[in-house]
């Protein structure tokens, strides 16, 4: 079964089961979960989102993804960039999500000279410099989900009673627990297994690109 054809992207799935696929942790960094109570660490959480929305978008057909190896200062050194290279296909995504947005931003720059790369594609993405990075990119998904009604925003004084700015009604929540999570573990998994440096690539770049929006 296609991931478009799921009514949660795998970026989204994993937000909305960050007990899934992230470690507990509280503090600072930790963030707190839409459909269940307690905190996960945010940075890992967002990063995980980020591979998986790229992986789920080359599975569709709609990006590859290409090591390039590139030689600086006189030849002596060298720098590998993993390169998206968006395809003549274009995944049907429901509604604004990070899958649909990450690829029309590699097309943007795809579409003249210059740096093709994860870490460029993701650093355009988070498009601010701020504390946290990371939370740019739940951010995202976060909204993406509620033009789609799927969050109901929390506003005025209200706010203050949520540890979540948006609401997962009972419905969504149930529907979220329910879309089986294999294909997403697996699209992960076996990235990481049968292609170890395209996955420790794609990790590192994204990483490098949180590192460089931190204030």
């Amino acid at each position: 079964m296609p991931f478009s054809d799921y009514s949660f992207t795998p970026s989204e799935f994993i937000l909305l089961n960050g007990d899934k696929f992230a470690p507990e942790k509280k503090g600072e960094s930790g963030l707190p979960l839409l459909c269940s109570d307690g905190t996960v660490d945010g940075n890992y959480l967002a990063t995980l989102m980020v591979a998986a929305a790229i992986l789920a978008t080359e599975d569709e057909n709609g990006l590859t993804l290409e090591p390039v190896t590139t030689r600086k200062l006189l030849g002596l050194k060298e720098k590998t960039h993993l390169i998206i290279r968006p395809a003549q296909v274009t995944p049907n995504w429901n509604g604004f999500t990070l899958e649909s947005g990450i690829l029309f931003i590699a097309s943007q720059a795809f579409a003249v000279p210059g740096d093709y790369s994860v870490r460029n594609t993701v650093y355009n993405i988070l498009a601010e410099d701020r504390a946290q990075p990371w939370t740019k990119i739940i951010e995202l998904v976060e909204w993406g989900l509620a033009s789609s009604n799927w969050l109901m925003p929390v506003e005025g004084a209200a706010a203050s009673v949520f540890s979540t700015p948006f609401i997962c009604p009972a419905k969504v929540r149930e529907l979220a627990l329910s879309q089986p999570a294999a294909p997403v573990i697996n699209l992960l998994s076996t990235c990481k297994k049968t292609r170890p440096e395209i996955w420790r690539q794609l990790i590192d770049e994204i990483t490098e690109a949180f590192q460089e929006r931190e204030l």
